[in-house]
């Protein structure tokens, strides 16, 4: 009788043991995301040639050019390896670039004749970019709370898309006008840009966390072969928000 019992209470005992393992639930793995970042863009430049006219130019461009807001947006997948570690996978359109400080323009005096001539006084050219980014980047997430720090490294794939150049003008009486052109030729059709992040991680609940992360992506090869190597960068507040699948 006692062994017919303890049998008994054994068999109980593992059948509760296992309806609690089904009752807990499996953490989320899986998260698909979307991305928002306003990016700080700008290039840096190297005389490849080393010569007068390439140094004079190289020089030029230095003084009058500056850097120019774009951003970068699109949607994300995010595996959570441990705790502590998660992969992520991405594509997004990207505006990068850099601009031309706003000169006064000059013209000579043209012969009247009856008409009446109205130049703009001052203008500056904006050059964009155009990428299709696939960011891939591996999160090192540390802390317990719902807070938390991470910090990213990773490697952004830029496929290039077109470049379009802007003249934007002013004239004398505050008016503005813009003209556009927009090619894709001569410029390398692939990149590789370098990405590494520190941030927050704020985990709402099991089904959705966000992330707010300074970023900063660096473009290893030159846009163009040329004689002055460009390179093109640009550093951001990338915001993002994932819901667990």
């Amino acid at each position: 009788m006692r062994k017919l019992i303890a049998f008994v209470f054994i068999i109980t005992s593992v059948f509760a043991y296992a309806q609690d393992s089904t009752k807990t639930k499996k953490p989320r793995r899986f998260f698909i995301g979307v991305n928002f970042s306003p990016d700080y863009c700008f290039r840096t430049l190297k005389n490849i040639d080393g010569g007068a006219i390439s140094t004079m130019i190289y020089d030029n461009d230095n003084q009058i050019q500056t850097a120019k807001f774009g951003f970068s947006s699109g949607i994300n997948a995010c595996y959570i390896i441990t705790k502590h570690i998660s992969v992520d996978l991405g594509v997004q359109y990207s505006n990068k670039g850099y601009q031309t400080a706003e000169n006064a323009l000059t013209f000579g005096t043209p012969p009247r004749r009856g008409f009446v001539y109205n130049f703009p006084t001052s203008g500056k050219i904006v050059y964009r970019y155009n990428y299709i980014d696939i960011p891939l980047k591996v999160n090192f997430v540390f802390g317990k709370k719902k807070l938390r720090l991470i910090s990213s490294i990773g490697l952004t794939t830029n496929i290039f898309i077109s470049e379009t150049n802007s003249f934007i003008g002013k004239y004398s009486n505050g008016a503005s006008f813009k003209n556009s052109s927009t090619s894709s030729s001569g410029i390398n059709r692939l990149n590789l840009s370098p990405t590494v992040s520190c941030g927050i991680d704020y985990k709402m609940n099991d089904k959705m966390f966000f992330r707010v992360e300074p970023t900063f992506r660096y473009g290893v090869i030159a846009t163009a072969s040329a004689l002055i190597s460009e390179h093109i960068w640009n550093a951001g507040l990338n915001v993002s928000y994932y819901f667990g699948l």
